[in-house]
């Protein structure tokens, strides 16, 4: 079967001045800027109220109690007398004008057509959703946690360019002066160099400020002070990791989460067609009420106790229409989301593709880079020893030294872009965050 070469990257930094245990690596940097971030935070507390709504969904499905007081004052009561009973004493049947009572009711419905079974998968699919979305979130925050952390390492490499290139111009202004001393060369030369070493001084300052302005981003994102002294790997390698080139776009299918999100917004549509079609439908319920106040039930005025059961059944006849336009508006909305789904379908297998050619094309300028690098370096050692046996010009040195730094900063940034392409195909399949 058809294999894809894929360059796994491993860390191998060793601080010049710290322990390794100090320097800290990409999973130790992820792991605290999702402990620290407020949106990934803030989805996953999204998760918790989601489970809480699928409770109070499901406690639709036992009785519900409730208790009242009442109280009114009747301006022109009912006069009872001619219903008093025989021997009743006559202060008990006075015209009443205070009414008040106590009570309390239990209802059980039987029947509800549906509507808390469909309440209860609309919750459920909400909490997909959100689960979804924290995935997706998390994503997101990963990769461009990724992007910070490998500038952050590339400026830290480039920094050891610079010195590594002002150390070379420095040996060249001591041959320089060496041969000026021997009247070998004219003085034009040793100006040049030393022309030359004050902008490497430069290149050296500029690329210390970037490293500590990249530091400063990490930290941020981590949520420390910015000025700490934050350090990560000196450098990057690579060896090459092997996966099946027919799986990934599968693989993409299975777990981005955008399709999970999608889907989880179909199954949302289709139960609020549900909850929408159980309005229509019979309902039919059994309820208990006791209650204790005055007037009492043959009227008088002492407070006395009474109690009411039953079941009541209702059918919805006719609404104008109403059902059937419902209806229609939800089966439009469901439709409409299984079209979104396809679209982000499609959107995956693009995304999928293309993040694994720029990985491709970024390992393969690595290697170009590499090369380059090496031919840089063999180029700037022969002119150097030319010149230093008085077979080549100054210029040539220095153009050497200035296609040797050229051919470092090209081969440090393919390995930046290769972490960032290796962590976007991550994010691609699915594979950078996982909930």
């Amino acid at each position: 079967m058809k294999k894809l070469i894929i360059s796994m990257l491993i860390f191998l930094g060793i601080g010049l001045s710290a322990n390794a245990q100090d320097i800290m690596n990409l999973d130790q940097y992820r792991e605290k800027v999702l402990n620290y971030n407020q949106d990934i935070r803030s989805a996953k507390m999204g998760i918790n109220a989601a489970d809480e709504m699928i409770k109070s969904a499901k406690a639709d499905k036992g009785p519900k109690i409730d208790a009242g007081i009442k109280y009114n004052y009747t301006g022109r009561p009912f006069d009872p007398s001619n219903l008093k009973p025989a021997g009743a004493p006559a202060d008990e049947w006075l015209p009443v004008r205070h009414n008040y009572n106590a009570n309390v009711t239990i209802r059980q419905d039987i029947f509800n057509g549906g509507r808390v079974k469909s309440q209860i998968k609309y919750a459920e699919s909400q909490k997909e959703a959100q689960i979804a979305l924290t995935t997706l979130t998390g994503n997101e925050l990963v990769f461009y946690a990724d992007q910070q952390y490998w500038a952050a390492v590339g400026q830290k490499e480039y920094l050891e360019l610079t010195k590594q290139y002002k150390t070379s111009v420095e040996k060249l202004v001591n041959v320089a002066s060496n041969k000026y001393e021997a009247q070998v060369v004219s003085k034009n030369d040793v100006l040049m160099a030393q022309v030359k070493l004050n902008n490497a001084d430069l290149e050296v300052l500029k690329a210390e400020n970037r490293l500590q302005v990249s530091i400063m981003s990490l930290n941020r994102l981590m949520g420390i002070e910015v000025k700490s002294p934050t350090m990560v790997m000196d450098s990057i390698t690579y060896s090459e990791f092997i996966f099946e080139e027919n799986g990934i776009v599968d693989l993409g299918l299975t777990q981005r989460a955008e399709l999970q999100q999608a889907e989880a917004d179909i199954r949302a549509q289709s139960a609020l067609k549900s909850i929408t079609a159980s309005k229509y439908k019979g309902r039919m319920h059994v309820y208990a009420k006791g209650l204790y106040g005055a007037p009492s039930p043959q009227l008088g005025q002492n407070m006395e106790g009474n109690y009411y059961a039953g079941a009541g059944f209702a059918m919805p006849i006719y609404h104008g229409g109403k059902k059937k336009r419902e209806l229609a508006a939800r089966q439009i909305a469901t439709e409409q989301a299984i079209l979104q789904k396809e679209k982000m379908t499609d959107q995956v297998v693009l995304e999928v593709n293309q993040a694994k050619y720029l990985l491709e094309e970024a390992a393969k300028r690595v290697e170009l880079t590499r090369n380059s690098l090496a031919n840089a370096d063999e180029n700037l050692r022969l002119i150097t020893d030319r010149y230093e046996d008085g077979l080549s010009p100054i210029i040539e040195v220095i153009n050497a030294q200035i296609s040797w730094q050229q051919a470092y900063a090209d081969f440090i940034d393919s390995k930046v872009q290769y972490n960032i392409n290796q962590s976007n195909m991550l994010k691609a399949v699915g594979e950078l965050y996982k909930n």
